[in-house]
């Protein structure tokens, strides 16, 4: 089940969502925002800190949320982009799930597929949480047991291994 407004606002007050502000409870999500850390392949410095980034169209970036979430063992999230910016053709692409237990801040993976340049800016509105509450707890939650690789990160954070996509070596790779 989809958890209301109130299971939110509790929640974040508990601690759950830090910082946490009110006026980002939705009737059945809460409001992320953006950080000020963003990971680019195509520039360099490939990696920066601060409260604008120009996002040109056909970009794709890695950033993340202001927010640090500290999951319960029964609760999975959902992230979805707010729907204001997919009208402006900015793309939330590939991974939106939070695992149960997760606590970090939250990678985003942004695409801007739009015909015009884009000013991203740390603090504002990207997406929303849909937060779904488990049957029970599982008998193995993300951060246990070996399992979660990504279990306290802060900041933008890169894949923790390119081992199961590797990158493709050019011509002039060869020995």
């Amino acid at each position: 089940m989809i958890k209301p407004d109130h299971w939110i606002q509790k929640f974040g007050e508990s601690g759950g969502i830090l910082p946490f502000n009110p006026e980002q409870v939705n009737p059945a999500s809460y409001d992320v925002t953006l950080g000020d850390h963003w990971i680019c392949p195509t520039r360099d410095p490939e990696e920066i800190k601060t409260d604008k980034f120009t996002l040109f169209p056909g970009e794709v970036i890695l950033a993340t949320t202001r927010e640090y979430l500290k999951m319960p063992r029964d609760v999975v999230a959902d992230l979805k982009l707010k729907s204001s910016l997919g009208r402006l053709w900015l793309n939330h692409s590939l991974s939106g799930w939070i695992d149960c237990n997760f606590h970090g801040q939250v990678t985003l993976e942004l695409q801007n597929l739009g015909p015009y340049p884009r000013v991203l800016t740390a603090g504002m509105r990207i997406a929303q949480l849909v937060f779904m509450g488990m049957e029970s707890p599982p008998e193995r939650a993300y951060g246990e047991k070996g399992c979660g690789n990504y279990q306290g990160q802060t900041g933008t954070t890169r894949a923790w291994s390119e081992d199961f996509f590797p990158k493709v070596k050019d011509e002039s790779d060869k020995e």
